[in-house]
């Protein structure tokens, strides 16, 4: 079979024409502009909701595995555009050795958009039975509240944003804590304690510090709590005011009375890092709320 050269060189030569032809005649159709707009807006919806945002998640969490932690063990992650992503059990290891667990987390989907765009995370969440266990203690909670957060756009570093809780409770146990003084330390042991904060946590987070709001909690201790954590070098500037009322001063109380508790409060200043906490006792007049 002989092949027509200039039959097929005229075929090509009219495909754009053809083509061209084509849109013409679907342009000129009742209502094609709709269409063509219904088009491309299904399209890349289509685009949104295929986009492996899992795959993404899950090899940032990878990253952070490598760098800031020792550990990520992460058994149930359920991602949904539209509603809610739950994790289930994961375990946390913390370079220092620390392990952080929960039970289950929900959380409102932010919008893909706004994440991928400005890496901007709008949402609610819920978190049920976290446990953050240090060397013998533990701590217990289940909280609730909302966020809206900005990450770097290189690094995913946190940079601003807000975090808003309702009211949580929180149980630790054992209680172990020294407090060096002038007149030696001061020993807080118990064989657990429960703090209610009624009105949650109100904090903010501006170039990658995190201050809080005044935190008022009661339960077994009466406490009032605020300050500052740097989350990019772990350093801790708080202030917490305790009201005297507990048991495990008393044996203290004529001691400390005339430096450092004033109005029934003694106040206890933590310096140092996440990984290693510095409490001292404020003397009366100094760096008071």
């Amino acid at each position: 079979m002989k092949i027509d050269k200039e039959h097929i060189k005229s075929f090509v030569k009219d495909i754009p024409k053809k083509i061209w032809l084509g849109i013409k005649n679907i342009y000129e159709l009742p209502h094609s502009g709709k269409y063509l707009l219904l088009s491309m807006f299904l399209l890349i919806l289509f685009l949104l909701l295929t986009f492996p945002y899992d795959l993404l998640i899950l090899k940032k969490i990878n990253e952070l595995e490598r760098k800031d932690f020792k550990s990520i063990d992460l058994p149930v992650f359920k991602f949904s555009i539209i509603g809610n992503t739950e994790i289930e059990n994961p375990t946390i290891i913390l370079n220092n050795g620390d392990e952080i667990t929960l039970e289950k987390a929900t959380i409102a989907t932010p919008n893909p958009i706004s994440f991928l765009l400005s890496k901007k995370i709008k949402s609610n969440f819920l978190v049920n039975f976290l446990k953050y266990t240090w060397k013998d203690s533990e701590l217990i909670t289940t909280f609730g509240g909302n966020t809206e957060l900005f990450l770097d756009k290189q690094t995913y570093a946190l940079t601003n944003g807000s975090l808003q809780t309702e009211s949580i409770d929180i149980k630790i146990r054992p209680v172990n804590i020294s407090i060096p003084t002038n007149f030696g330390p001061v020993l807080l042991k118990r064989d657990s304690i429960t703090i209610n904060i009624k009105e949650g946590i109100n904090c903010k987070i501006t170039n990658g510090v995190l201050k809080f709001d005044k935190i008022e909690s009661s339960g077994d201790i009466t406490a009032e709590i605020s300050g500052t954590i740097n989350l990019t070098n772990k350093k801790l500037d708080l202030t917490i005011y305790i009201d005297t009322d507990v048991k495990e001063l008393e044996p203290y109380k004529d001691l400390l009375y005339s430096k450092y508790i004033k109005n029934n409060r003694i106040g206890i200043k933590i310096g140092g890092s996440t990984d290693k906490p510095e409490p001292t006792l404020i003397e009366k007049g100094k760096d008071e709320n």
